[in-house]
């Protein structure tokens, strides 16, 4: 073979074995939202990637996105974040009295290590409808049993 022939077949194997990874990590995401017993409407795959900065910590939107996960967000920071998309049924925001249409997205976040977590809410709504809710629908108060102003002081205290 010519140099050129073995460039393209180290290229294309190359991009084989990244494709699978992404077909893996997708595969993964999906199965994460179907163990939670949520129906899979639709599925819009990655809709945002970034690296995590300490700094977007407290700005908006991260600060929402981060406020209702179980794990400690500094343990990502400086690692590439994705966030995928599901619209989903048989959430509990389903039954959101502004909810018509019964379905909810929800959003995952994983990293090269796996899933992080996730948070959801109504179909109906945009974000600046107010907060996002956890992965199964509870709000920033619910999951963190405290109230809004002491957790923006502890968070901002801890983040900042």
């Amino acid at each position: 073979m010519n140099q050129r022939m073995c460039i393209l077949l180290l290229f294309l194997l190359l991009l084989g074995c990244d494709t699978s990874k992404t077909i893996g990590n997708d595969l993964m995401v999906e199965q994460y939202v179907l163990d939670r017993g949520y129906a899979i409407v639709h599925n819009e795959g990655i809709v945002h990637e970034y690296t995590l900065h300490k700094k977007q910590l407290v700005e908006m939107p991260y600060v929402q996105y981060w406020s209702v996960q179980d794990v400690d967000p500094l343990m990502y920071v400086g690692e590439k974040i994705s966030t995928s998309k599901f619209i989903v049924s048989g959430h509990p925001l389903d039954n959101n009295s502004k909810n018509e249409n019964q379905q909810t997205n929800v959003y995952i976040i994983s990293s090269a290590t796996g899933i992080i977590g996730g948070y959801s809410y109504p179909a109906h709504s945009e974000m600046n409808d107010g907060w996002v809710y956890t992965i199964d629908g509870q709000t920033l108060e619910q999951h963190t049993e405290i109230s809004y102003s002491a957790w923006l002081e502890q968070w901002q205290d801890k983040y900042k």
